[in-house]
């Protein structure tokens, strides 16, 4: 497979270094708003457990001699009365009344609430996804708090059930953005050689989501207090959005070079970076033009074979992947009283600084790899222990252990994706993966909840998928040390040609010597520097990526090396 790489860095980093306080300032920013995925408990309302700090509303004209919290029975009877009433204590101090609770209604509502919650990540995914291209990071950023906080706000004192499902789904669907969006800024500010570490500190929110999400809901008094803690918490993200730029890159794309000018000085001021009066930003030359041109749309995924089969391939594997994750959360936390959280935590914290280290040796890809086969090869492990009647405490450790990889594989998946997509599809199609991902977590719910198959058919099945998501992992390309694709034909990793877009910077006083600098900006993998001065649009062909090259490489290399066996003798 060709590496593509180049000599200089995208325009931020060429500015303002490598790191600095301002990159830094933005992770953590990031970080915290994408910290309201922890606390969004409907995703997985099916697990969570009735609430402590809420009592059935008894009438004063039956005497009553047993009660519980969704029903009662009267003196002298045997037969239960369903409760009407409930108070709720709110914010450990104030009694509301209520006269609908959720977790007195069939099982089954718990489950179509998830539904619902999912169904609207599954669209709000992707709408955020086109606002952000078109419109900036920033503005999808605001309107996702300022949505989660209203939202919210009204689900502390809706008593409808219809209204709360209906606010369910239109806060999953205006409240998406915090999802990934932040991940994506610190993408595109992030230097190659510190983006890998600054996605993993972004992407803790959502990792800690994974496995605290139910924990950290069941231990609230009520929905009512938890809801209204989070919009206090709500409030402090809206002073956080201060501190939160719009992305550089996204601005040269889309021709926006003033407010990217303004940016960068501020940020070099943070940075104790000194710039010239008269900072300029421009294209290289106007080869770079051609790509701002670009039609901004998905369209090209479909009429470019390398891009189209990963484009595919990546919105399988997240589907797959939440699939499986799916599966072994249920799993874990539908037996909450057989398990511990700090069992849990220890073995993930455990897992991080073994793949920590790994990661200084092997590339993502490979780590990714690695934990894949590994979460193939415990599941097999559980499926042998399912049939043999094995101590449950070793299963029970065994599928923690499961939970703590499927955890890491998220968190490299987080990692790789967005570092793969061009910069004008780059949130599309990455809310398209959130989309797929949360598709494949509710044919998960539904199969669970049914009880459609047996414990041990659904380990085969997850071990399947784990095969499967192997298999996709081929068409994955390396991302470690490389640049982020500026457009759709960049995407094609396993091109023999330069990043096409490439700006320079006027920040000192000697301009000549920048565009010395500026002259040898890229380079191919077959070691050859195109001149400045080539204008030529011809592109060589890209060599073809998928499952096809690939049995066709192995018969080749097969038949090279039976060749050179002959040939010896």
């Amino acid at each position: 497979m060709s590496i593509i790489g180049t000599v200089h860095e995208d325009v931020t980093t060429e500015v303002l270094g490598h790191i600095g306080c301002w990159q830094w300032l933005v992770t953590l920013v990031s970080a915290a708003l994408m910290t309201p995925s922890i606390i969004n408990e409907y995703e997985d309302m099916l697990l969570l457990e009735p609430s402590t700090d809420v009592y059935c509303d008894l009438p004063d004209t039956f005497s009553i001699s047993n009660s519980s919290l969704c029903t009662f029975t009267v003196l002298n009877d045997t037969k239960e009365i369903k409760c009407s009433k409930w108070n709720v204590r709110f914010v450990w101090a104030i009694w509301i009344k209520k006269t609908w609770f959720i977790f007195c209604d069939q099982r089954i509502k718990l489950l179509s609430t998830t539904i619902i919650c999912r169904l609207g990540l599954i669209f709000g995914c992707i709408i955020f996804g086109l606002i952000s291209d078109n419109f900036g990071r920033k503005r999808a950023m605001t309107i996702d708090i300022i949505a989660e906080l209203g939202f919210r706000l009204i689900l502390t004192f809706c008593d409808t059930e219809s209204w709360f499902n209906l606010l369910i789904f239109l806060r999953s669907l205006f409240a998406s953005a915090n999802i990934y969006m932040g991940l994506v800024l610190v993408c595109e500010i992030a230097s190659s050689t510190w983006r890998t570490t600054l996605n993993m500190i972004v992407s803790t929110p959502r990792m800690l989501a994974s496995v605290c999400l139910v924990p950290l809901a069941n231990t609230a008094p009520n929905l009512e207090t938890y809801n209204f803690v989070a919009c206090i918490f709500d409030v402090l993200l809206l002073i956080l959005l201060r501190w939160t730029p719009e992305s550089p890159q996204w601005l040269l794309y889309n021709r926006k070079i003033s407010r990217a000018e303004e940016i960068l000085i501020k940020a070099a001021k943070v940075n104790n970076i000194n710039i010239c009066s008269n900072f300029k930003i421009r294209p290289v030359n106007h080869r770079a033009y051609n790509c701002l041109d670009e039609s901004q749309t998905c369209v090209g995924i479909l009429t470019t074979h390398n891009i189209r089969i990963l484009s595919i391939s990546i919105l399988v594997f997240w589907s797959l992947y939440y699939f499986l994750w799916s599966s072994l959360y249920i799993r874990f936390y539908s037996k909450h009283e057989q398990y511990t959280f700090t069992k849990l935590v220890t073995i993930i914290i455990l897992l991080i600084s073994l793949n920590w280290c790994l990661c200084k040796k092997i590339t993502l890809k490979s780590l990714l790899i690695v934990n894949i086969g590994f979460l193939g090869g415990c599941n097999i492990i559980l499926v042998l222990m399912e049939w043999f009647q094995v101590n449950e405490a070793v299963c029970d450790i065994l599928t923690s252990i499961s939970l703590g990889t499927g955890l890491i594989i998220h968190g490299l998946i987080l990692n790789i994706t967005p570092r793969v997509l061009a910069i004008n599809i780059r949130c599309t199609l990455l809310g398209c993966c959130h989309s797929s991902a949360q598709l494949g977590s509710i044919i998960c719910y539904l199969i669970v909840a049914f009880h459609a198959f047996e414990t041990i058919i659904l380990i085969l099945i997850e071990t399947t998928i784990a095969i499967g998501l192997l298999i996709l992992c081929y068409v994955l390309p390396d991302v470690d040390g490389r640049e982020l694709p500026d457009v759709i034909t960049d995407m094609d990793y396993f091109s023999e040609l330069s990043k096409p877009l490439r700006w320079a910077t006027q920040k000192t006083n000697s301009p000549s010597h920048e565009e010395l600098e500026i002259r040898v900006y890229s380079f191919g993998s077959t070691g050859q520097n195109p001149s400045v001065n080539n204008t030529s649009n011809e592109r060589l062909p890209a060599q073809k990526i998928g499952f096809r090259q690939l049995i066709r490489r192995l018969v080749h290399s097969f038949i090279n090396n039976i060749s050179d066996v002959l040939h010896k003798k």
